[in-house]
């Protein structure tokens, strides 16, 4: 009989992070005389990203940070619920990159948080506004009479 265990339901709203690199997607060579120094690490979100944490993740200043850690070829696409670091190891990583990486992700969520409380609350004032408006004319209206 097989059974499967349910994963744990991920709250939209929790940190994006990274649990962990998948294995069975490193390149099949990798410890071999054949492998490349260099190399597509895959590693897995806790959840799926959100379009701004995308947009943060692939701006210029992780670009920047990484360079400046000495990770210029590094890039970092994602796939579906995959961080893939490009022109990098396993070497790099356990070195300081994945620390790096889980650092930059962090405030990456940060931001995007902060972003979308403000933007809730700018939201909300903006409701509060056109609440005011529209008793406002239903007030102007009520001391209309026709007699």
């Amino acid at each position: 009989m097989t059974t499967t265990q349910a994963l744990p339901q991920v709250r939209a709203d929790s940190p994006l992070k990274l649990s962990g690199i998948l294995a069975s997607a490193l390149p099949h060579d990798l410890g071999t005389a054949r492998s490349s120094a260099r190399y597509t690490v895959p590693v897995v979100f806790s959840r799926r990203p959100e379009p701004r944490e995308l947009d943060l993740l692939h701006g210029s200043n992780v670009s920047r940070r990484l360079a400046e850690a000495g990770y210029s070829d590094v890039e970092l696409r994602v796939s579906d619920r995959r961080l893939l670091i490009t022109n990098t190891n396993l070497m790099d990583l356990k070195t300081g990159l994945a620390h790096l990486l889980g650092v930059i992700l962090g405030e990456v969520t940060t931001q995007a948080a902060l972003e979308r409380t403000e933007r809730a609350e700018e939201l909300d004032a903006l409701g509060l506004i056109e609440e005011q408006r529209l008793e406002s004319i239903r007030r102007a209206a009520a001391e209309i009479h026709f007699d």
